[in-house]
């Protein structure tokens, strides 16, 4: 028999566009969501994509597919700990653990190649015509580009749920004018998707302000890419000795001193090879979510479970992930192993970003070699224009994008 699951109510499940799925079909509608992710296009290039390490510096390093898979294994388990354990879950009254797999393996499908500072710097080049987030071109992938690239309100899209969609929405202020630091936002266009996702315009204002309003899916997503990235571009530098013990013991004595004992003994002796840093790396992960609660919360923003927990950590737990997370910071991604070839990485970026800028602005002829996107001529807006030439440049992986800027200098 099977169960129904009243954590999710139909709301939850509704799709953007339209499903058309047989009638003895036999998965929810949130597997559906992470199939339809596994089997796309975008999520096949991750396997070319920077996680930290430039690809093609070694064949061990994780890429963005990697990281996407291991922050869904991370992300399932956090949630079926919370299922078996936490008391005010119960069997017909869980957390979906397809749709916390969909959110994870989703949230990075946006991020252009050579990672954080290639998605920083596009964000700067195309400042023009709304900039460039690597949360909202999940969003728009999802939405716009999967089958197609149209509006969300036709079938182009993967007709996703209301309940994936925002489980990526980590950020929802719409509009780049309207940050702080010009980071972290929505395209304008999309204030029409998020006002679907919340089905309420006053929970689109508070948003705006700044407010985090996440579903508890989005929480564990979130808390699940901290911790795979933190532990395993730990395991990455430490496998490629970019640290060294004496360099860690300088760290901790002068930059990070509420560091506990416990955790710096540990780290010692990984370095030091008195201990596997597999693991190392697989006990941390392993309390870390034992360490993981469910809490009520008071006056939930939305009326639906989704809405109606949020996460909570031991203390312990949340300070070695901040401690660990800060020895990354400090001694592996400013590390000139990771920042030079990062910046050659950048530089390509910029250079195809502007050829294709200037051919389709007309102030430059288009190369027999580098033809513009599919589809391009037929707009008439430049905005709309850029916004495909930003989803072309962004969907590159590294080596695609090394292959076309040759041919660019050739």
């Amino acid at each position: 028999m099977i169960i129904k699951n009243t954590f999710y109510t139909e709301w939850d499940c509704e799709s953007v566009g339209e499903r058309h799925l047989p009638e003895n079909e036999y998965r929810n509608a949130f597997e559906i969501d992470r199939d339809r992710i596994i089997h796309s296009t975008a999520f096949r290039r991750l396997q070319g994509k920077t996680q930290v390490y430039v690809t093609g510096q070694s064949d061990q390093y994780r890429t963005r597919l990697t990281h996407s898979i291991e922050v869904a294994q991370i992300g399932r388990s956090i949630a079926n700990y919370l299922n078996r354990t936490a008391p005010l879950l119960s069997p017909d009254y869980q957390i979906d653990s397809a749709l916390v797999e969909a959110a994870c393996l989703a949230h990075d499908l946006g991020n252009p190649p050579i990672g954080h500072k290639g998605e920083s710097r596009l964000n700067e080049l195309m400042d023009p015509w709304g900039g460039f987030e690597g949360n909202a071109q999940s969003l728009r992938i999802l939405t716009d580009i999967v089958r197609g690239d149209k509006r969300w309100v036709s079938n182009s899209g993967m007709q996703a749920t209301r309940a994936c969609l925002d489980g990526i929405l980590k950020y929802k202020i719409v509009g780049k004018e309207n940050t702080a630091n010009g980071a972290k936002f929505l395209y304008p266009e999309q204030g029409e998707i998020l006002s679907w996702v919340h089905g309420d315009s006053k929970l689109d204002q508070l948003a705006q302000t700044g407010t985090q309003v996440r579903s508890i899916e989005c929480a564990i997503m979130d808390l699940s890419d901290d911790i795979a990235y933190t532990t395993s571009d730990l395991f990455d530098g430490v496998k490629q000795s970019l640290i060294m013990p004496a360099q860690v013991e300088a760290f901790w004595d002068e930059q990070y001193p509420e560091a506990s004992p416990t955790l710096r003994a540990q780290v010692d002796d990984v370095l030091k090879d008195r201990f596997p840093m597999s693991r190392f790396i697989a006990s941390l992960i392993g309390r870390w979510i034992y360490a993981i609660s469910l809490e009520q919360v008071e006056n939930p923003f939305l009326g639906v479970p989704r809405y109606q927990y949020r996460l909570g950590i031991g203390e312990e737990a949340y300070a070695e992930l901040m401690a660990l997370r800060a020895l990354n910071y400090r001694l592996i991604y400013s590390s000139d192993y990771v920042r030079i070839p990062e910046t050659a990485g950048v530089e390509i970026l910029e250079a195809l970003f502007l050829y294709y800028r200037d051919a389709v602005l007309g102030k430059r002829p288009v190369l027999e070699i580098l033809p513009l996107p599919a589809g391009i001529q037929d707009q008439n807006d430049a905005d709309q224009k850029m916004r495909i030439v930003c989803d072309w440049v962004a969907g590159m992986t590294d080596n695609h994008a090394i292959r076309l800027h040759a041919y660019l200098n050739g």
